[in-house]
Formats: structure tokens, C-alpha cells, sequence
């Protein structure tokens, strides 16, 4: 009896020892946890919060670093460096983030860039065709650029077009738009048309 009380004292004294051990492991983990965890979500929202919702027609995506193109599907994520272009007579529609919508015009390309500046989303690059956006973010929280100027988003709706030579129109329907270049910059307000030319200044 006395070897036996022995036993289950030291089988006592091994668990205690054995018990702490693994709460502080297990408090280590979800400490380590709580800290990585939201960045990590963060990134995945960042390169993951441009989402094709309508398709008609001849839509097609080239991930990045791929020259392979293939059918989009409802759905799709695209991310950073991926392309999406339409064809003749067709169109798709794009969820930008939970407040901005994009729909995009037959016979456009366009791809997913780098945000310009840390800490934001990621910027449209238009290359040609059309694009109508509707957008309640706060100010400067989507980007765009064409191959002549770039734009800051205000909480607007508007209608972006770029030619085949690059220039560029925008027809601003509510809200405010910084439209700027190396050749200078317009601020343009609801109801004003901005346009750009190859190797000129924005104008209004």
C-alpha cells in the first residue's frame, strides 16, 4: 500500500509538470496565432477581392505570367498580373470589393496591377476597350490607370474608354476624380468629360 501511494505520487508529480507544459505550448501557439493570422488574411483579401459575377459572350483570363487564355467562369478571382479580355459583342461584370461594381465593355483588355501606394487595394489597368464603374469606397481606395494618364477614385460613377492609339476618355457622373499624367493633372467633378491624348495633358 505504502509503494503503491508512492506510485500514484510520482505518476502525480510527472502529469503536473506534463499538464503546464502543454498550456504553455498551446497558449504559444494561439498567442503566435492571433498575430500572424490577420495579416495572412489581409494578404489573401488583397490579392483576392477582384471577382467576375456576370459573363456573357467571349470572356476570356490569362493568369499571371501565362500567355495561355482561357475561358472565365462566374466566379473567378483575379488576382495581381492576372489579364481579362472580352470579345466582339460580349461583356462581363466584375465585384471590385464589397462597394464597387465594374462592368466591362465588348472588345476590352485590362489587368489586375500593384496597388500604387502600400495599404490599399490593387489598381485597374485598362489597356483599351471600355469600362462603366460604380464605386461608394472611401476616398483614393481604387485605382486605375490607361496608357496615358491614371485616376484616383472618389466614391464615383463613371464611364471609362481608352482607343486603340491610348487616348482617353472619362465621362464622370457623380462623385470627384483626380485624372493626372507627366504632362499635368484635372480634378473633374459630376457631370464633366475629361479627356487625354497621347502626350498631352488631361483636360476637361
Amino acid at each position: 500500500m505504502i509503494l503503491f501511494g508512492h506510485a500514484v505520487g510520482d505518476k502525480r508529480a510527472l502529469i503536473g509538470p506534463a499538464r503546464r507544459a502543454a498550456s504553455s505550448l498551446l497558449f504559444s501557439i494561439l498567442f503566435v496565432g492571433t498575430i500572424l493570422l490577420p495579416g495572412s488574411l489581409r494578404a489573401a483579401d488583397a490579392s483576392q477581392n477582384c471577382v467576375v459575377i456576370e459573363k456573357e459572350g467571349k470572356v476570356e483570363v490569362a493568369r499571371k505570367g501565362s500567355t495561355t487564355w482561357s475561358a472565365a467562369q462566374v466566379n473567378d478571382k483575379l488576382e495581381l498580373g492576372d489579364r481579362l479580355r472580352t470579345g466582339m459583342r460580349s461583356r462581363a461584370a466584375l465585384r471590385w470589393s464589397e462597394l464597387s461594381v465594374m462592368r466591362v465593355n465588348e472588345l476590352t483588355s485590362m489587368e489586375i496591377q500593384p496597388p500604387a501606394t502600400s495599404g490599399v487595394k490593387p489598381q485597374l489597368e485598362l489597356r483599351s476597350g471600355a469600362a462603366y464603374f460604380f464605386s461608394r469606397e472611401k476616398p483614393s481606395e481604387i485605382q486605375f490607370r490607361t496608357p496615358v494618364a491614371s485616376g484616383a477614385i472618389r466614391g464615383t460613377e463613371f464611364n471609362l474608354s481608352v482607343a486603340e492609339d491610348g487616348r482617353t476618355e472619362l465621362a464622370l457622373l457623380d462623385g470627384e476624380v483626380d485624372l493626372s499624367n507627366g504632362q499635368g493633372s484635372a480634378t473633374l467633378k459630376s457631370g464633366e468629360l475629361g479627356t487625354v491624348a497621347p502626350g498631352g495633358a488631361p483636360s476637361k
